[in-house]
C-alpha cells in the first residue's frame, strides 16, 4: 500500500509538473500576438493623431467599427461611424479647425484575442469658442474598446473625460 501511495504521487507530481510547464509555453506563445496586436492599436492612434491634425474626419471616422460609438466629454453621444463623422466634420469646420492634437496610449489590455481596452491621455491645444477666442489647453483622458474584425482592428466605444476636481477630496 506504501509502494502504491508513493508511486501515485510520483505519478501525480509528474502530470502536475508537465501541465505547468504547457502552460508556460502557452503563455510565451501568446506574447507574440498580443505584441503585435498592441502595436496595431497603437498605429491606428498614431494615424488618428495624424488625420486628427490635418483635420480628416473621414480619415478619423474610418478607425471606428461600423456600429461604433464615441462620447465627448459633455455628454454628445455619435452612434455608428456616420454620425461620428458627421460630428467630427462639425467640429472641425468650427471650434476645432486650428487645434493640434497630443495624444498618449498609456495601456492596452486584451480581454480576449480579438477585444482590448485602451486607457490614454490627451491634449487639445488651439480650440476656440463660438466668438473665436482660444481656448486654455483642454487635457483629457480617454477609454476605448476596440475589436478585431476581418483581421484590422476597430474602435467600438471611445470615451472622453476631463478630470474636473472633486470637492470632497482633499489635494
Amino acid at each position: 500500500m506504501k509502494r502504491f501511495s508513493w508511486c501515485g504521487s510520483l505519478v501525480v507530481l509528474v502530470l502536475l509538473c508537465s501541465a505547468a510547464q504547457a502552460e508556460v509555453q502557452s503563455n510565451i506563445s501568446s506574447i507574440r500576438p498580443d505584441q503585435v496586436n498592441e502595436a496595431a492599436i497603437r498605429k491606428l492612434y498614431a494615424d488618428f493623431t495624424a488625420a486628427w491634425n490635418r483635420h480628416d474626419p473621414a480619415a478619423m471616422a474610418a478607425m471606428w467599427a461600423i456600429d461604433g460609438d464615441h462620447l465627448d466629454p459633455d455628454g454628445r453621444m455619435a452612434k455608428g461611424r456616420d454620425e461620428i463623422e458627421a460630428l467630427l466634420k462639425k467640429q472641425h469646420t468650427s471650434v476645432f479647425k486650428d487645434t493640434t492634437l497630443d495624444l498618449d496610449i498609456d495601456a492596452v489590455w486584451f480581454v480576449t484575442a480579438d477585444v482590448a481596452l485602451v486607457d490614454g491621455t490627451y491634449a487639445l491645444i488651439g480650440a476656440r469658442d463660438p466668438k473665436g477666442n482660444e481656448l486654455p489647453v483642454r487635457k483629457g483622458h480617454l477609454t476605448s474598446i476596440l475589436l478585431k474584425e476581418r483581421d484590422k482592428w476597430g474602435i467600438a466605444a471611445s470615451r472622453l473625460m476631463i478630470p474636473a476636481p472633486l470637492p470632497w477630496r482633499e489635494d
